[in-house]
């Protein structure tokens, strides 16, 4: 690539006996500064379009981060990795530590978090490059290219990212310049900066961005498996009587993925999964992050957003334990809280029912002295802590990211118990 000189990035020097030379060593370099999204609360420019009518808002309490959230870079003519170098075998590189934006550099809509990825050799041969984040960033997924983006000629170009709602890109724009408004998914350059680009990182290209679960990838994540659990009454020469289900999970799992087609409502609803006798109930605005944030997204949309891993390791836990009731309050969302339930793998767990054994148990604790202690005694608590191991055991799960307001308790997870299922 030819253009403007850059600056040499090392000097080798030859053994003794021998001269030694000056090589320039040439080097385009790239740095992605991501700003997260703020909350809908506090937030001026919500404010600006809907006024007090908070129902447009999330409904988690949590500002968006990505701590640890996968990327990798490629080359876009090619899909080669550039970054993570050593990216053999399907290695993606990380998001690092969040950390808050100073309050001098306000960008009027609220606190946000920040993540500086670190700066990325582009090598000589390649023009131009694009991001793949969160779960399209596991080679199986790699669909969408993110901010597809011909690589200046200077020796290093810092993009800076804005994650924001899609309804308010426009105000943002105009409270922020010399940011403008841009079209989806592209990259424009700063005006009166050398060497900055900016570009939107909103709730319809969010969308884009997470794969849509089919009936292919469901089979190769959760192949047909059988089911044991003891039956809750009888015995044979005093030893428990076992059950057993044969579960095909494409098939038990369509009637979750096929509610809420062309819907955007935010009422409750409930699905029956026949098959093992578990109804799951979704809670008033449970894909409220997910459908206000964008301005096309589906309730059909998110739910298949969301791996059918968290799906099924909680319908087994669930059906082991005779629970025939499980509310959800939130799956896959793209914006707000963790990247946990950005890359779809995130289910939060508000409440569980047991008809036979009349236990009806809202997951909530009572304040800050029950955080990181024991689950409630009683027969309602005893089945909540039956609940949670029988999870963490599931190999399917990520044992260490099952939050429950008592047990490994975590910031803000009072009301709900999340379950993170493992990626791929």
């Amino acid at each position: 690539m030819t253009g403007t000189p850059q600056t040499p990035i090392g000097i080798m020097t030859c053994g003794q006996n021998q001269p030694t030379q000056d090589v320039n060593c040439m080097t385009r370099k790239v740095s992605f500064v991501v700003y997260c999204a703020p909350l809908d609360q506090g937030n001026s420019m919500y404010s600006d379009v809907y006024g007090n009518d908070t129902s447009h808002r999330g409904v988690t309490d949590s500002a968006s981060y990505l701590t640890g959230l996968p990327y990798v870079v490629v080359n876009a003519d090619t899909n080669d990795v550039i970054y993570p170098y050593n990216s053999a075998n399907g290695v993606t590189a990380r998001f690092p530590a969040k950390v808050a934006l100073p309050g001098n550099a306000s960008l009027h809509d609220g606190t946000r978090w920040v993540h500086s990825l670190p700066p990325i050799n582009i090598p000589d041969h390649v023009t131009r490059i694009t991001l793949h984040i969160a779960s399209d960033a596991y080679r199986e997924n790699r669909r969408f290219q993110l901010f597809p983006w011909t690589v200046p000629d200077a020796a290093h170009s810092k993009v800076r990212i804005y994650e924001l709602r899609s309804d308010l890109q426009d105000k943002f724009a105009a409270r922020n310049p010399p940011l403008a408004n841009l079209p989806e998914n592209t990259l424009a350059a700063k005006q009166g900066a050398d060497n900055e680009y900016y570009g939107y990182l909103n709730g319809d290209l969010w969308l884009k961005i997470s794969p849509e679960y089919d009936d292919g990838a469901i089979t190769r994540l959760c192949p047909p498996e059988t089911l044991t659990r003891t039956a809750l009454h009888g015995q044979v020469e005093g030893e428990p009587i076992s059950e057993q289900a044969i579960v095909d999970w494409m098939a038990v799992l369509q009637p979750i993925y096929a509610a809420g087609a062309n819907s955007r409502s935010m009422a409750p609803f409930n699905v029956r999964i026949v098959e093992l006798g578990i109804t799951v109930s979704f809670a008033d605005r449970a894909l409220a992050n997910a459908i206000n944030t964008s301005n096309r997204t589906t309730v059909q949309q998110a739910l298949r957003r969301t791996s059918p891993r968290t799906f099924a390791a909680l319908l087994k836990a669930a059906w082991r334990l005779h629970i025939d009731t499980v509310a959800v309050s939130s799956s896959w969302r793209p914006m707000l809280g963790s990247s946990l339930h950005k890359m779809g793998i995130g289910l939060d767990v508000v409440r569980f029912d047991d008809g036979q054994e009349n236990i009806h148990f809202l997951i909530h604790n009572h304040g800050p002295y029950d955080r990181n202690h024991a689950f409630p005694t009683g027969p309602a608590g005893q089945k909540m802590a039956a609940l949670y191991q029988e999870l963490t055991a599931d190999h399917e799960v990520s044992g260490s990211a099952v939050y429950t307001p008592w047990i490994n308790w975590i910031q803000p997870h009072d009301t709900h118990m999340h379950v993170t299922v493992k990626a791929g």
